[in-house]
């Protein structure tokens, strides 16, 4: 098939098997032009010998790369990949601050023992690891000592636990806390761990002392350190002093505050020791966190103190009120009773502040005039949230009393109601001072009406025209007419000296002023008008009063005639003066019924009349001891009523001038007749 092809034009090459198995390559090519063909052939084996040893060195080298290919990712997997993912892991888990697995840590210290870059970045990861976890544990043990040094608001306790945490914290041997001491002006322990008493004792650090290590911390603001007490330049004055404490290094970190007296925290060392610039910053943080602690309590304690005072100033107005007040909750338990109140209800303060409000009410109330309807109306002002109530009742000391109740509300800030609070006013003084101005109306009215009837009687009498009247009758109504205009004088006189004593406006015309000589013109112009005996007594060689002689006429022409009107007519009314060291005291006496022992003071009231028997018809206004009160209150003095069995000594005191009296040698006794 090979010629035919040839012959037939046809290019080509074909392998055929010879019969004895081998095989031969036959190419063929025609030549045109000479009609004929080529053909050659050769021994396959022969022809493909250089293609095949190409192809095997090909799949010789191919196979060559792979297993170096393979080789090599092998060796770079174990020296490099595995490592870097193992380092990677590694900063995560230190990122994360999460634990690592014992394995991966053996493997990184494997790594880190190469002494190529990887091992060096192995080493480097392990020592920010370590680095790391340190500050972690230092932050955390700071943390939790902030936590403890801060879970306290006494300052003693704060210190206490400052120091405890500090040696803790930096391993020290002793520590103290110095502050300054205001009053002394010098820094002082003012708490220690490990020191002997002679120390705390002894040590007092000068604001202005510059080696002191403690005032260098304050002065920069840093903790300062001294590394060796024994070779250290700056801390030579005070060598003597660490060598028999026993301490050869010591810290002083700034406790840096602004209300609290400026203090500094001391860490005491047995040996040299060199804190490091790390130490260095965590006791400047714990110092920063102590310093605020201590803010705090100092802060805490002032205004405890000062919420303490208020109280005090609250509660010791409130014990100074003369009013009962009681304050309850919504349920009605009493969380507040003043002494007051306690008087008021007849029993103890600790058992009214054990009570419910209602059984203080019930005690309160039970002596009132209809009881049950004035209980049922202050729970009427309770359920309307306030308002007043009047009570009269039988008080403790067996006498009437009026009562005000008032009821209020308790609010805070937002308005709440929070709780409730009786104020119980004893209104007796106020009552007795409205009937006595009733009185007083009626008196005065009287004591007008009488003069004036009698003046216009005498005065109509002799303007009659019907009937002349003989010039001693003339002159007995116009004698008549003339005293009870007197009478009218003296009234209205009374009034004003009342109102001037009331309103601050008396003036006094002081100069010295024989007392004894003036009760002896007194006492002769009573005697004569009052129609008694007035008898005055007096000691030898008695000295001047510096007082006002118009202003204390008054007064003896006042007691004189109270004592007139209560004394019988039969008996004297009898003035006695005496020397009673820097004052002059002046009695006076009567021999009437005396002053029941409940009205020695309440008869100086003005508009007060002492209880008298009702057959006696005894005039007045209830002015003239009150007048004399004031009177003699004005010079300096004081008046007082007392019992002389029989009758009443009423006694005042004026204070002393330096001249001797000129009558009282001559009158140490004298009397006049009426």
């Amino acid at each position: 098939g090979v010629v035919e092809a040839v012959l037939q034009g046809e290019t080509g090459s074909t392998i055929s098997t010879a019969p004895d198995g081998a095989q031969w390559i036959r190419s063929y090519v025609p030549i045109p032009v000479a009609d004929w063909g080529v053909i050659v052939q050769r021994p396959a084996s022969m022809a493909f010998a250089t293609v095949q040893r190409f192809h095997r060195l090909l799949m010789m080298a191919v196979l060559v790369f792979v297993l170096g290919g393979a080789l090599f990712w092998l060796v770079l997997s174990h020296r490099v990949i595995h490592p870097l993912g193992l380092v990677t892991e590694f900063s995560k888990r230190v990122g994360a601050h999460a634990p690592n697995a014992a394995r991966d840590q053996v493997e990184l210290t494997a790594l880190a023992r190469r002494q190529d870059q990887m091992g060096e970045l192995a080493r480097s990861l392990q020592k920010m690891a370590e680095d790391i976890d340190r500050r972690f544990g230092e932050l955390s043990t700071l943390l939790e000592i902030s936590r403890k040094v801060v879970s306290s608001l006494d300052v003693q306790e704060v210190f206490d636990s400052i120091l405890d945490e500090a040696q803790r914290l930096l391993h020290a041997d002793r520590s103290a806390i110095v502050v300054l001491d205001e009053r002394l002006g010098v820094f002082r322990i003012r708490a220690s761990r490990g020191l002997s008493e002679a120390y705390v004792q002894e040590l007092r650090i000068d604001p202005g002392q510059p080696h002191s290590t403690a005032m260098r911390a304050l002065k920069t603001g840093a903790p300062v350190k001294v590394v060796n007490s024994e070779i250290d330049p700056e801390y030579a004055p005070f060598r003597e002093r660490a060598r028999r404490e026993g301490f050869r290094s010591i810290l002083a970190a700034p406790l840096l505050t602004q209300h609290a007296p400026p203090a500094v925290l001391l860490l005491y060392s047995n040996v040299p020791h060199d804190y490091s610039d790390t130490e260095l910053e965590l006791v400047a943080s714990f110092a920063n966190h102590a310093a605020m602690a201590m803010e705090n309590a100092v802060l805490f304690a002032r205004s405890d103190a000062q919420l303490q005072e208020q109280t005090r100033r609250l509660e010791a107005i409130i014990e100074s009120l003369h009013d009962g007040l009681i304050l309850e909750s919504l349920t009605g338990e009493v969380l507040y009773c003043n002494n007051r109140a306690s008087e008021l209800l007849g029993v103890r303060r600790s058992v009214a502040c054990r009570r419910h409000s209602g059984d203080l009410v019930r005690i309160l109330l039970r002596t009132a005039e209809s009881s049950r309807q004035a209980q049922a109306a202050l729970d009427d002002r309770i359920r309307q949230g306030g308002g007043f109530l009047d009570v009269t009742r039988i008080g403790p000391d067996g006498r009437p009393q009026d009562l005000r109740i008032q009821v209020f509300e308790v609010t805070d800030a937002r308005g709440e109601v929070i709780g409730r609070g009786q104020f119980w006013q004893d209104i007796t003084h106020d009552k007795d001072l409205d009937r006595m101005k009733s009185a007083l109306l009626s008196t005065v009215s009287h004591e007008l009406r009488t003069p004036l009837a009698a003046i216009k009687g005498y005065a109509s009498t002799l303007l009659a025209q019907d009937v002349v009247w003989d010039e001693a009758t003339q002159r007995e109504f116009i004698q008549t007419i003339s005293d009870e205009a007197d009478r009218l004088a003296a009234l209205v006189s009374s009034l004003l000296d009342l109102s001037r004593l009331e309103g601050g406006a008396l003036k006094l015309q002081r100069e010295p002023l024989d007392m004894v000589a003036l009760a002896q013109k007194v006492a002769q112009r009573e005697s004569r008008r009052l129609g008694v005996e007035i008898q005055v007594h007096a000691d030898g060689s008695l000295p001047l009063v510096e007082a006002d002689a118009l202003r204390m006429e008054t007064v003896l022409r006042n007691l004189i005639d109270n004592a007139a009107k209560y004394s019988p007519a039969d008996r004297p009314v009898e003035i006695a003066i005496q020397q009673e060291d820097a004052f002059l005291e002046v009695s006076v006496r009567d021999y009437g019924p005396g002053v029941p022992d409940d009205q020695k003071t309440r008869i100086f009231l003005r508009f007060y009349r002492g209880q008298v028997d009702r057959s006696q018809r005894i005039g007045g206004a209830g002015l003239g001891l009150a007048i004399c009160k004031g009177f003699v209150e004005a010079h300096g003095g004081r008046i007082w009523v007392e019992d002389a069995h029989p009758g009443a000594r009423f006694c005042f005191l004026i204070p002393l001038s330096q001249e001797p009296s000129s009558l009282a040698n001559e009158l140490p006794r004298s009397s006049v007749g009426a």
